[in-house]
Order: structure tokens, then sequence, then C-alpha cells
């Protein structure tokens, strides 16, 4: 007869393990497992890719729950129904984590002449308390009328993002998958002649050094071609290559694809000498993703309760067929990497799984209020493949279309409408943009977006640092109902 204390032992000894570094993490810690016990810590996933806004939707999420009272969230019930009393924000327990530069983003877009949020370059947080009212129960009079809520959120680079399917990836098949993308529009015409120098090289030859290093140089270079400009690709990896945040040893980071690994079988590859070219980049790789990717991803996604997938659809419809293709692997892989599945109090808390999953559309002011739908009908069409992902768990995502800061207004002249704005220059501007469609283009529909160009507009003017005045946006209400509702009541 099986022991059923064997199945219990490795849950008890995780369990062990995950209150003994509560309690290293401080005294607080205790608080923040009961909380999360009680459902009353939540951790939220902003999840996004490299220009999807990330930086701009923490700063206006924070900024419109502080800000409630004269913010516009009508469609967000815990401040229609006057649950909401009052939010403050803390630092989180993790001493090491730089708090999130709500402060300096919020007094950026209050200057004269103001500013985006900056692009983020390494790791930090906040977190928010929001004490609400607790409807009154016939059955337990003496319960508390409030209670605090404790939100997490955390911000990233989004090209280490990218980065999270490399966990599960071995290094020969991450070459393969190099092999297959650099011999298509648009990366062999961004690599050039590097392209060919990748494919000369012997992955069983004794390796170069200065020469890897030199074409390692010629790699970054290449990657953040991918990300340059108007046009960006979305699968650019790895990431840290082009934001490698504190790294230790630089060494870390010098390894390149070997396209010709195709030509070995696996056994020919695992015997090669331990100083060719493929055995040196094969432990770099590895060395990368034990303590790089692996440390990012638990301290980061492995506590996730609820996701907000940030993407940018108009400049990917804009960029062309080739970058919304790139923008959906991305996005597909990315979904790969999360655990995804109903809540369950008392296993939430060893065994997070993600119970909710937004994807948003971000930056809609750039286009016309009657278009916003067909932006969100866009969306749902691009993130398909990552939306069955999370669906087979069990979990059902939801769509929706969004700007966190509204820079753009609407006019009408003449019986048509378009956008305005303030340039980057400080002059006005204004423009008119093809139709937006619901469904992916085809052939030659792809060619008003081709041609169009958006404008890069700054942030509104005349807002109040000292008087706190709400961000405007569009429909971030909907976005925190959707995210928070349920679990304000």
């Amino acid at each position: 007869m099986k022991n059923p204390m064997n199945k219990l032992s490795p849950l008890l000894k995780r369990t062990s393990e995950k209150m003994s570094s509560l309690g290293r993490d401080g005294t607080s810690s205790v608080d923040v497992a009961i909380n999360r016990l009680r459902d009353r810590r939540f951790c939220l996933g902003i999840t996004g890719l490299s220009c999807s806004g990330k930086s701009t939707f923490i700063t206006s999420f924070i900024n419109q729950l502080m800000n409630h009272e004269a913010a516009s969230l009508p469609g967000f019930s815990p401040v229609l129904g006057g649950s909401l009393q009052w939010v403050k924000r803390h630092s989180l327990e993790d001493n090491k984590l730089p708090a999130f530069p709500y402060d300096h983003a919020y007094q950026g877009l209050c200057a004269e002449v103001p500013s985006w949020p900056a692009s983020t370059v390494d790791i930090s947080g906040c977190l928010l308390e929001l004490r609400l009212k607790r409807p009154k129960s016939l059955l337990n009079p003496i319960k508390s009328d409030e209670f605090s809520l404790y939100l997490e959120l955390r911000d990233y680079p989004g090209e280490w993002l990218l980065d999270l399917p490399l966990r599960d990836m071995s290094y020969s098949r991450w070459c393969g998958q190099c092999s297959a993308q650099y011999t298509q529009s648009p990366r062999t015409e961004l690599l050039g002649p590097l392209l060919a120098e990748l494919q000369k090289i012997d992955p069983l030859d004794a390796v170069n050094e200065e020469h890897l290093q030199s074409l390692n140089q010629s790699f970054v270079a290449f990657l953040r071609a991918c990300k340059a400009g108007d046009k960006r690709l979305s699968l650019i990896q790895p990431g840290r290559f082009l934001i490698p945040g504190n790294v230790d040893d630089p060494q870390v980071l010098c390894f390149i694809p070997l396209l010709n690994c195709g030509s070995y079988t696996e056994g020919q590859l695992t015997a090669a000498d331990k100083n060719s070219y493929f055995k040196v980049c094969e432990r770099r790789y590895q060395r990368y993703i034990k303590e790089l990717v692996e440390p990012f991803y638990k301290t980061f996604f492995s506590r996730i309760d609820r996701q907000i997938v940030l993407v940018d659809v108009v400049n990917a419809l804009n960029s062309g067929p080739d970058y919304i293709d790139d923008m959906r692997q991305a996005l597909t892989n990315i979904t790969d990497s999360f655990s995804y599945g109903r809540r369950n109090r008392l296993m939430q808390f060893f065994r997070p799984k993600i119970d909710k999953v937004i994807f948003a559309a971000t930056k809609i002011d750039q286009v016309l209020s009657e278009d916003h739908e067909a932006v969100r009908q866009l969306l749902s069409v691009i993130v398909k493949q990552a939306y069955s992902n999370a669906q087979y768990h069990g979990v059902l995502p939801q769509c929706e279309a969004t700007a966190a800061i509204r820079s753009s207004q609407e006019v009408q002249r003449k019986g048509e409408y378009g956008i305005v704005g303030t340039g980057l220059d400080g002059k006005p501007i204004g423009y008119i943009h093809p139709k937006i469609p619901e469904r992916i283009p085809e052939r030659h529909q792809w060619q008003p977006f081709t041609e169009w160009r958006i404008p890069e507009l700054k942030p509104p003017l005349g807002l109040s640092y000292q008087n706190s005045d709400p961000i405007p946006h569009i429909r971030m209400d909907s976005v925190l109902n959707i995210l928070l509702g349920d679990i304000c009541a």
C-alpha cells in the first residue's frame, strides 16, 4: 500500500521553504502571506512588448486610482458605487527593488513642456493600498465596515519579456529557430553581410574568442536595428543584449546563434570539443538563462494573479504584414510562459495561477473614436493563438482598447473627421487616417496603412502636479473594472 505521505511530502517541503523565504524577506512578509490567503493581496502582471506603452500605462493606472474622486471613471464599479474610500502608495517589501518612478513620470506630464514617461531600463515596483467600504452583512454585524486591498505592480524592460520562452528551449533549438527566421524578410535585409558571416561558422571548429566578440557586437547591432525606426519587430531575442540591466559578468552576454547547427545531429553536437564554438556558446547561453532569465521570471511572473497584455496594434498595422505576423508569434510565445487556471485560495499562495487575462490595444487616441471598436476586433484576431492558449486552461481572456494617456482630440472640418494634437516640435498637428479594419488586411489592402505614417504627439497640455489633476484617458475605467471590479467587492 502506497504511503499517502509520499505525495504530501514534496508539497509540505515547498510550503516550508516558501514560509522560510517569507520570513527572511522581513517581518511584514507574514502579513503578505495572510493577505494573499485572505484574497486581500494581488499581483497584477502588466505585460507588454517593447514600445507598447507599459510605463505610461502604469503611471496612468496609479494616477487614476489615487485621484479616483476627480478622475473620469464611470465604468469602474468601486468608484461608481462609492465603496473606494482612498488609495495610498507603499514601497514593496523587497528592499532591493527600486520604487516605480511615478512622481518623476507624473511631474514630466505636468511640466510646461510635457514629456512622456521614460522607457524602462531596469526593474522597479510599487504597492497600492485600496481602502474599501464593505457592504453591510446581516449575518455578521460585528464584521469590520472597511478593508484594505493591496495591489502589487512591477515594471521591467519589455525587451526582457521575450526571453521567457528561452527557459524551455535548448541552445541548439534556439539556433535552429534563428536559422529559420534569418532567411526571411525583413530580418534578412537587416542582417546584411552578417548573415553570410554567421553561416560560415562551423559549430565544431575551435572558438576564436576575438572573432566571437566581434560577431557578438555585430549581432547586438542587428537586434537594435530590429527595433529601430517606425517599423519595429517584436520577436527580438536575447532581449538583455539590448538592455542588460545589472550583469555581474559581461561574458554571459557574449554568444551568438550558430546557424549551421542543423547540419549536425544532437549526438555530434553533444560530443563537440569543450572549446568549440558550439560548446562555448552553449555554456554562455545556459548561464544567460540560469543567471538572468530564471531569476527575472521568479521575481516578476511566478506570482502573478491577474495579467494585462499591452499590444500596440495601430503601429503594427502601420508597419505591414511581416510585422503583424512577428507580433502574433511573440505574443503566442509569451503566453506559453505563464501558468493559467482558476483560483484556489490556498493553492494560489503556493502555486499561483493567472485567473484573468486582458489583451489591451494601446494608444487608441491615435485613431478616431468610430474606429476604436475596429481596433479591438483587430486585436482579437492578432492574439487569437495566444487567446486560445489561455482558454485551454479554463481562463476566458478579454480584449479591450485603451489610451492610458489621451494626447489628441477629434475635430470635424468640412464634414470630415480628423485627429489633432501637439507635435514633438511643439506645433499643432492634424491628420486623417485610413479606415481601421476589423481583420488583418490581405495583399493590396495593406497599401493605405503602410503608406500612412503615424505622427508622434506630445502629452496633453495643462496638467497640474500641485493640484493632482487626473490624467485624461480613454477606457481606463473599463480596464480597471475588468481587472479589479470583482475583487474590490
